[in-house]
């Protein structure tokens, strides 16, 4: 089946893109149009957008990467062809307003890592397989590899790609590849804890936030905090800014009692 886009139907701020491509949920060249397509097809008004798979028996896992098979023979010019769309969907997915949390589940390999780096958090089990195995298929890692870098640190990065082992999701957690690794008794929970969190957030406030981390992430730092300033004072202009600076100073002053 290809990818798909829909809304929590207890909560129409939050929306999910499920992968459900079949075995291990490889990316065919046609699998990866359609993740880009569903990727650039978001509704605006959602808020929170959980990318994962569609399991409905199990945790399952995010994708195992992609599907050799289908791109053993592939030319040059066809592999820019399915290279590139793989970039715009992970773009589409770095350049959503929505805060978005990857449902890494038990794997996260390759391709499939790469798409997990461009959301915002990435839960996965404790005994997740995590890796860039590329440079045992003869391939090399890049189109995240930046984003990779920033995650873990350079030497990580390197031990990561040169080696193509994968860490488990406890291993993962501990260098910053990702934002928690339970066990998997307490996976789903931990997903809907988070996104229910994020969900409460003013919509507004969060497409405001993201715009300030696109712009700290595209313009360098000094550029990026210039634009933040500008953001942070158009909050000042908005209803939710009011009332959710209200309510905060309302509850204030039990958190710095006895101190």
């Amino acid at each position: 089946m290809p990818p798909t886009v829909s809304r929590d139907p207890d909560d129409e701020r939050v929306a999910h893109l499920r992968i459900d491509t079949g075995d291990l949920n490889l990316l065919s060249p046609a699998a990866i149009e359609e993740l880009r397509d569903a990727a650039t097809n978001v509704p605006a008004d959602v808020s929170v957008l959980t990318v994962g798979p569609a399991a409905d028996d199990g945790i399952g896992g995010l994708t195992a990467g992609l599907d050799l098979d289908a791109v053993l023979d592939s030319s040059v010019s066809e592999a820019r062809s399915f290279l590139g769309a793989l970039h715009d969907a992970n773009a589409a997915i770095r350049d959503q307003d929505a805060v978005t949390v990857c449902r890494c589940g038990e794997y996260a390999l390759g391709a499939g890592l790469e798409l997990a780096m461009s959301c915002d958090f990435r839960v996965t089990t404790e005994d997740a397989a995590l890796g860039l195995p590329e440079i045992d298929a003869g391939l090399v890692t890049g189109i995240q590899g930046g984003l990779l870098v920033r995650l873990v640190g350079l030497q990580a990065a390197k031990e990561l790609i040169y080696t193509g082992e994968p860490v488990s999701g406890a291993e993962a957690a501990e260098m910053g590849l990702v934002n928690r690794a339970v066990p998997p008794t307490e996976y789903d929970a931990t997903v809907d804890d988070l996104v229910e969190t994020l969900a409460a957030k003013s919509p507004e406030i969060v497409r405001r936030q993201s715009e300030v981390f696109r712009a700290l992430r595209s313009n360098g730092v000094e550029a990026g905090i210039r634009h933040s300033r500008e953001s942070i004072a158009a909050c000042f202009d908005t209803y939710d800014r009011r009332e959710a600076m209200a309510a905060f100073l309302e509850d204030r002053d039990p958190v710095f009692e006895g101190r």
